[in-house]
């Protein structure tokens, strides 16, 4: 099995698991008595952890020790598998919510270490990073559809076993990954502020933070909000899977869009068609066609804006610090914008209306706009490659 194959067998498996937690987490919680504004506070660990890990496991991927990365990342994957063994028990709420930190913690420098050996691995091009990274959303779809199937027959508490059998397969899948070196030829030497010193890296990470501060209320309380529409299990699962789909196809077919566009310019307009998005969810009243526009735009939202990030994050990051730079992006985006997000969404809803989570996604999404036009220009002026 060549490395790219083994890459996609891990972000299926892994993303097979974000499949199963993420749509169905809070309808588990919802069933377990917590209120939308605990769920919003219980989802958001997946997002911390992505604050506390990426930069510990960037930095050791920037040191060039490739042979202990396969080891580290299926330890890392043994320990989040023991720890989602504690779902079975009842607990309270900062109980549970320490098991789930400590869960997600050990998973939360998997990919993006993964995303930097995979970019490596294809030398930068879209097309065959695409080709690779299709295979999570691919894991996500069988995952989503399997669970909200099964979840109708023998009820959402089941969620606890869906977990332990899925992180048994990331487990598997880790223990195959293999590692090249990593800079070998040029030790890092960057600090973290030698690598934030120039303002508009510092602005990207900022854009990235909206965005997902932007998706949380989607992440977080989508699926609750489409039950309290009258949506069953398995049609909230359809629904994830069309954006999955959407995305799928944009992975695979990609490479166009970014012959045709530039790099800068999909990144800059998928937050126009991010704040589109959530105006269209908010305005539905769970009516289908506009729901099914709204997830098809998935595959601008996240699908472009992922892989326009990822090589931006290769274009104006120094080359001592790859992986660190993409743990910085994740940390940013779907650490600190995600977890942020989670509880804002949460709070937002039971202050206000369940509406009023999604309109504040809008806002978010109107000043990643801003920002990442600022930005652009900015690494115009810097000379920050041909991306802008």
């Amino acid at each position: 099995m060549n490395p790219l194959t083994r890459l996609a067998v891990f972000f299926a498996s892994y993303f097979a698991y974000v499949g199963l937690f993420s749509p169905y987490l809070s309808l588990w919680l919802n069933g377990r008595g917590f209120s939308p504004a605990e769920i919003g506070l219980l989802a958001s660990p997946m997002q911390w952890t992505r604050v506390l890990g990426p930069p510990v496991w960037g930095a050791l991927a920037d040191r060039g020790q490739p042979e202990r990365l396969p080891k580290m990342l299926v330890a890392c994957s043994v320990i989040a598998l023991c720890i989602s063994g504690l779902l079975l028990f009842d607990w309270s709420l900062w109980t549970l919510f320490a098991v789930l930190f400590g869960m997600s913690f050990f998973l939360s420098g998997l990919i993006p270490i993964t995303e930097s050996m995979t970019i490596k691995a294809t030398a930068g091009d879209l097309g065959r990073y695409g080709r690779v990274r299709l295979w999570g959303s691919v894991g996500f779809i069988v995952a989503v559809l399997l669970s909200g199937w099964l979840f109708d027959r023998i009820g959402i508490e089941a969620l606890p076993f869906g977990l332990l059998a899925v992180l048994a397969l990331v487990v598997f899948a880790a223990r195959g990954l293999q590692s090249e070196p990593v800079n070998a030829q040029q030790p890092a030497r960057l600090s973290y502020r030698e690598i934030l010193a120039r303002p508009a890296v510092k602005g990207f990470l900022f854009a990235s933070f909206l965005m997902l501060l932007a998706h949380a209320p989607l992440y977080t309380l989508f699926s609750l909000w489409l039950e309290q529409k009258g949506y069953s299990r398995t049609e909230i699962g359809f629904l994830w899977t069309l954006g999955v789909l959407a995305e799928i196809l944009v992975f695979q077919f990609q490479r166009h869009f970014f012959a045709w566009f530039s790099i800068a310019f999909i990144w800059r307009i998928s937050y126009a068609v991010t704040a589109l998005r959530f105006v269209l969810i908010s305005i539905s009243e769970g009516g289908l066609l506009i729901l099914l526009l709204a997830q098809a735009m998935h595959a601008v939202t996240f699908g472009l804006h992922h892989s326009a990030s990822v090589a931006l994050v290769r274009q104006w990051f120094p080359q001592a610090a790859q992986a660190r730079g993409q743990a910085l992006y994740t940390m940013a985006a779907y650490g600190l914008g995600g977890s942020l997000g989670g509880i804002a969404a949460g709070s937002i809803w039971e202050a206000f209306f369940p509406e009023a989570a999604f309109w504040a996604a809008v806002i978010a999404a109107v000043l990643g706009l801003i920002v990442s036009n600022w930005v652009v220009g900015r690494a115009r002026r810097e000379g920050a490659g041909s991306g802008s």
